[in-house]
């Protein structure tokens, strides 16, 4: 059999691909534009044979232009203002522990994972300073009634879902008039002030009320009876942002056993919802009461994504470690030097993204602008993709009338970048959590003594730089945008733009009832399922930044919602109600039966083990931005059909066949019970919340246009032999 001929060659793009014929249509259509007299257009006319000529002519340049090599083609786009997205840093939170006294982690300080043969380490450098205290969160516990299963006087073990590893998030809810307590439990206590961070997928919303309140453990008084804690700073302004919370307890803090037996004196006014969820070693305990004051109307509702301690945020964005000599000046204008390390990291949602940056002429230090203005100025540009350092043309001598910006550095001055920080990883820092533990380095030195560092969270969001073949593609949609949103897929290239790092983005067009529902809405009224307001006017967009499949159901961060609104804010219509969201996911349960061979006992197959498989196989086409058809991801109200699923659940033709496949959704997560859309308290109403009802097991699962598909928490897979 023979290689087929273009084996391992370059695909050479066709920038244009009209061939001789097109030209020789395109002139003759302008004719009657440009020469209507011109009325003879047989072959034998000389006017037609200049044009087949010339349309010759132009195909030849056609063809030598598709051998543009790629870096005179990427050369071309820059100076159209298309250029290759830089790759964007990976972000965790690092948690620190110390054995004995509080220490100082500085900003900068770095950590990596561990160096094997085959790979180098992935590094994390902070982003802000820590003061590490001597005691370390255990324990989260919610106490409420509607904690999953709970009551009034029973606790949940959110340990693992709140301090991790890994972590994941939790919608917490509490019902008009009542009252909810998460307790928070240390190994030891400490009399330095204390700061407990809350990251939130959801917050509380800002025209909600919400009392809140901090205690700690005193004597043997039990949670509800513990002593109020004054002078705390709530940096999360009632759950209703991501923030921290300041405070110091008192030096009565005492260690007290939520479990146990009799003799240990463990809690017995709160107890654990069940036996294996009882915290049972003693600790020190903050409790933070969250109360509804409203005796009617909505339950508050926050999605809590993590709890902080001794942690901070981290990326894979490097300092340099010393001040990096670039070059001296030849005294010409517009000169430009090179960084040694590219891309410049771009601090996200800043309103100085490259402040981290410091350029000095001869130990002057010049400052960063992003257009030199008219006339001397020790200032430069810097190109943050190719990392370079631009300065002006402004030097003694320029001729009257000659206009010039910025000053040129002296002749035989030293140019050097005092510090900067740059990406270093993107896509490779995605790392699963409990990687990061081996000690790095702080800017000024060794990396303190006595802490030992992790990373409870995974990484996320990192990027790679853009590939060529990638901007090429976004050439067009670059320029058919021009930077401005006008229609639904402007807005949708533009996400891109701003953050390589999101996966799916949607945006929703103005969208009205088509029937009146009693009580509810009239016809012609603007839907509000999920909570997105769709009037005329109005442009929602949802974002899904991409994740590893073992997240679930990603989330964009607070962050990256903000980055994204801010973005687009200034490229929208004037008259535009822009809102960003979060996916609202709706899962969807499988039920599947595989009828296995009788033969198949022989060959060692186990219907538990091929069950397992079947369940993983699930969860995996089910992911949103990992699985699907295609294993691209699904689209926001792309619908799961059987014979899709099919595909991807078959077993192994010598171990058995699928016998049956169906499909339901299960209820909406962005459904906060017990809300319907009416805002009032009361039962699941599915017509009321969502335009498509929650059909039993069936061959598909429609999806509104705003939702998307994820895996449900539980699933019907049964492995037989027949």
């Amino acid at each position: 059999m023979t290689s087929p001929s273009g084996r391992g060659r370059i695909e050479i793009p066709n920038l244009d691909d009209r061939t001789w014929q097109d030209l020789v249509d395109e002139m003759t259509a302008l004719i009657p534009s440009y020469a209507p007299q011109w009325t003879d257009r047989t072959p034998s006319d000389l006017g037609m044979t200049l044009i087949e000529l010339f349309a010759a002519l132009g195909e030849n340049v056609i063809y030598r232009l598709n051998r543009v090599p790629d870096k005179s083609y990427l050369a071309l786009l820059d100076l159209l203002g298309v250029t290759r997205e830089p790759a964007i840093p990976a972000q965790t939170y690092l948690t620190f522990t110390t054995g004995a006294g509080v220490v100082k982690v500085p900003a900068g300080t770095q950590a990596q994972t561990t160096t094997t043969e085959d790979e180098t380490p992935v590094i994390f450098e902070t982003d802000e300073a820590v003061s590490v205290l001597p005691t370390v969160l255990k324990a989260a516990l919610v106490v409420g009634p509607y904690a999953a299963g709970a009551t009034a006087s029973t606790y949940v073990n959110l340990s693992a879902v709140l301090i991790g590893p890994p972590t994941s998030d939790y919608l917490l809810v509490v019902p008009p008039g009542q009252t909810i307590r998460l307790l928070l439990g240390f190994d030891a206590a400490v009399t330095q002030e204390m700061s407990i961070g809350l990251q939130l997928f959801h917050p509380v919303t800002e025209e909600a009320q919400v009392d809140t309140g901090f205690s700690c453990s005193v004597g043997s008084a039990e949670p509800f009876a513990w002593a109020e804690l004054t002078g705390v700073v709530d940096g999360t302004d009632g759950l209703r942002r991501d923030g921290t919370v300041r405070l110091t307890p008192p030096g009565t803090w005492a260690a007290q056993r939520a479990a146990g037996p009799e003799n240990t004196r463990p809690w017995k006014t709160v107890t654990p919802r069940s036996a294996e969820e009882g915290v049972r070693d003693p600790l020190f305990w903050v409790g933070l009461r969250i109360t509804n004051p409203t005796s009617t109307g909505s339950p508050l509702a926050a999605r809590i994504d993590r709890l902080l301690f001794n942690a901070a945020s981290a990326r894979t964005a490097l300092s340099i470690p010393v001040p990096e000599v670039l070059g001296r000046s030849t005294g010409e204008p517009f000169q430009t030097f090179e960084l040694a390390h590219r891309p410049l990291f771009r601090r996200p949602g800043a309103a100085a993204p490259f402040d981290h940056l410091v350029v000095q002429v001869d130990s002057e230090e010049w400052s960063l602008v992003e257009d030199i203005p008219p006339g001397p100025g020790k200032v430069y540009r810097v190109d943050p993709v190719l990392g370079q350092i631009r300065f002006g043309g402004d030097r003694p001598g320029v001729r009257v009338g000659e206009e010039a910006h910025g000053s040129v550095p002296p002749a035989g001055s030293e140019v050097r970048a005092a510090r900067y920080r740059y990406v270093d990883r993107g896509e490779a820092g995605n790392l699963r959590p409990s990687q990061v533990t081996v000690s790095g380095s702080t800017r000024s030195g060794a990396f303190p003594a006595g802490v030992t560092v992790t990373n409870l969270g995974p990484g996320r969001n990192g990027v790679d730089e853009q590939s060529v073949e990638e901007t090429v593609r976004r050439a067009p949609e670059k320029l058919a945008t021009r930077d401005r949103a006008v229609t639904v897929d402007d807005y949708e290239l533009l996400v891109h733009n701003c953050d390589p790092a999101i996966r799916i983005r949607r945006c929703l067009s103005p969208r009205g009832q088509t029937a009146d529902l009693a009580g509810t809405w009239k016809r012609g009224d603007p839907w509000t399922f999920a909570g997105i307001l769709r009037v005329p006017g109005s442009v929602n967009v949802i974002v899904v930044p991409g994740e590893d499949p073992d997240i679930a159901r990603p989330e964009p961060t607070r962050e990256q919602l903000r980055a994204v609104r801010a973005y687009l804010e200034s490229r929208r219509d004037l008259t535009a109600q822009l809102a960003v969201y979060g996916p609202r996911y709706l899962p969807v349960v499988v039920k599947c039966d595989i009828a296995l061979w009788p033969e198949a006992r022989d060959l060692g197959v186990v219907p538990a083990d091929v069950e397992a498989e079947t369940l993983a196989a699930v969860r995996r086409f089910l992911h949103p931005t990992c699985g699907g058809p295609t294993g691209t991801g699904w689209q926001i109200g792309q619908p799961v059909l059987t014979s899709d699923v099919f595909a991807a659940l078959s077993p192994p033709e010598d171990v058995g066949y699928v016998a049956l496949l169906q499909v339901k959704p299960d209820t909406p997560l962005y459904h906060f019970p017990p809300l319907n859309p009416t805002g009032t308290a009361g039962n699941y109403e599915p017509e009321r919340e969502r335009p498509i009802r929650l059909d039993p097991f069936g061959p598909s699962v429609r999806l509104a246009d705003y939702e998307l598909v994820c895996a449900a928490d539980r699933h019907e897979i049964s492995a037989k032999a027949t």
